[in-house]
């Protein structure tokens, strides 16, 4: 149950920002950035994507005409199997491939848009809870976090690619075993790009900020696939990165923020007004 409810969060936000007109200058400019992206990622892994269906084609020919030179008898009845394979095969590579750009989209769109995400964020949150909690570092301590960040997603991908690459090698299973390893990397690292805004205002590291996604499954398991799937649809996703902060900066509010931060921040706030007071 909790799953679908992570599902819907996305759907949510549509809502919210219809009755929020005012944070529309803060979705305009990175829309138009990652159309411009999109369509220039999209280009360039079609033409990979038919290439690479072509050698495939290639290949699977070739193991016919070395079967019909070896074995003729038995071709009239494996044909068919091969084909369906060849079928699976060469669905399952264009999954990837979409699953591949609308991650990458996601990555370079919301490293592009950030600044207006940041504050698109911070507004909404700012509407949802009736405060907005920042806390303050340098600007050099800033720019090494945000590094830093994208270093520890890079080796998590760099991990995550490994264990798929080794599932490939697996005989008959490898694909599958192989595509599901990439939804679920994938799907984790889009979670916690989705929800890092107000995570990150609080400056958290990077190992809370994945514990604290595991400690909500399977709420945000429900997200993540959602979320995943909605920057991977072809042309949708265009326009769904400011939908999807806005799902992960109203996921924080609603399930993370009350079980992780409320009342250590409400402490935190009447200990400040106390020592004003005295």
């Amino acid at each position: 149950m909790e799953f679908f409810k992570g599902l819907a969060y996305p759907l949510r936000t549509f809502k919210i920002l219809r009755q929020s007109p005012e944070l529309a200058i803060y979705i305009i400019i990175p829309l138009i950035i990652n159309i411009s992206l999109g369509i220039l990622l999209y280009w360039q892994l079609l033409n990979f994507g038919n290439d690479s269906v072509d050698i495939l084609r290639s290949y699977a020919q070739q193991w016919v005409e070395i079967l019909e030179q070896r074995i003729p008898q038995i071709v009239p009845y494996i044909l068919p199997i091969l084909q369906v394979i060849f079928f699976l095969y060469i669905w399952l590579v264009r999954l990837l491939l979409l699953i591949i750009a609308g991650f990458l989209l996601s990555q370079l769109g919301g490293l592009l848009g950030s600044p207006w995400y940041g504050r698109l964020s911070e507004e909404l949150e700012k509407k949802l809870l009736d405060k907005l909690t920042v806390q303050e570092v340098g600007v050099l301590q800033e720019v090494k976090r945000a590094l830093a960040f994208e270093l520890k997603k890079l080796v998590l991908l760099i991990i995550f690619t490994a264990v798929g690459f080794a599932s490939n090698l697996i005989p008959a299973f490898g694909t599958p075993v192989a595509t599901i390893v990439g939804i679920s990397s994938t799907s984790l690292l889009t979670c916690i790009d989705f929800f890092d805004p107000p995570l990150e205002r609080r400056r958290l590291k990077f190992r809370r900020k994945l514990l604290i996604i595991f400690q909500c499954l399977p709420l945000s398991a429900g997200f993540a696939l959602a979320s995943l799937v909605w920057v991977s649809i072809p042309l949708v996703n265009l326009v769904t990165i400011p939908f999807c902060v806005t799902a992960g900066t109203l996921f924080f509010s609603e399930k993370i923020y009350p079980r992780f931060f409320q009342v250590q921040e409400e402490m935190d706030g009447a200990a400040e007004v106390n020592k004003e007071a005295n």
